[in-house]
């Protein structure tokens, strides 16, 4: 089922709901039908619209990891050439903050 369109987001509720929406309409009336419906419909276009959100910043964090195990499987290391010790570490441990934040 394809929640992504208006066509999709309709047929849901129209298969999923209907007996519920049913009871409702029969207890409190159409207006207030026509409203539950409007909500379902902006809460599930809501959700998709996160979703993916999440999974596209989900992607680009992957590929950014992926990216620097290229780096340190190729023996690129950046700071490598510092000769201070704790500016490496402080070096890395800058990208993986901003990498995982």
């Amino acid at each position: 089922m394809d929640l992504s369109s208006k066509e999709g987001i309709d047929k849901f509720i129209s298969e999923n709901l209907s007996e519920i929406l049913d009871g409702i309409n029969e207890t409190y009336g159409p207006i207030l039908i026509e409203e539950l419906i409007k909500r379902i419909k902006f809460t599930i276009t809501e959700f998709n619209d996160e979703m993916s959100s999440v999974f596209k910043e989900l992607k680009e964090k992957e590929e950014k990891r992926q990216k620097m195990y290229m780096m340190i499987k190729s023996g690129n290391i950046p700071g490598e050439k510092e000769e201070n010790s704790d500016n490496i570490s402080s070096d890395w441990e800058k990208e993986i903050d901003e990498i995982e934040s």
